[in-house]
């Protein structure tokens, strides 16, 4: 089975179908900001799934992702602690049971936040951070701590 397949399918198994739609608790205060509703739309879609388990992997260990039905501004918080990165980027998920976040920005780029080392990845499109995540594979480099 190819790597497309196979995340299709754990997502399928999660319980995803054509037309799926969660209800999304909103947070009024956001609403115009663009990252919080690149996060919206994908958790009326994938808000509730547990997709995956923590295990072997090809680089890294595998993980296991549940996406939220909420969503909070992440880069509020942190905005200053990394450099270059001075925006939004709100939660869809969290990873590697609870130890990591999957987060996504107003161009649609989502990042992976390893919380005990406290390490920002750039996950790429949801697409390439689910393999990352699902599979194991290679995060590449952090970015860069102010």
């Amino acid at each position: 089975m190819d790597t497309e397949k196979y995340i299709s399918k754990l997502f399928e198994t999660a319980g995803l179908f054509d037309e799926r739609s969660v209800s999304v608790k909103k947070n009024m205060t956001d609403l115009f900001n663009p990252a919080y509703k690149n996060s919206v739309k994908l958790l009326k879609e994938y808000g509730g799934l547990k997709v995956g388990e923590v295990g072997p992997g090809r680089d890294l260990s595998a993980s296991d992702v549940c996406f939220d039905t909420k969503t909070y501004d992440f880069g509020k918080e942190y905005h200053n602690y990394w450099n270059g990165i001075n925006k939004s980027m709100f939660t869809v998920a969290s990873a590697h049971r609870d130890h990591m976040l999957i987060l996504v920005d107003e161009q649609d780029i989502f990042y992976i936040f390893t919380d005990p080392d406290e390490q920002l990845y750039r996950g790429g499109s949801f697409e390439e951070t689910m393999k990352k995540v699902l599979l194991g594979l290679n995060y590449g480099r952090s970015i860069e701590k102010a």
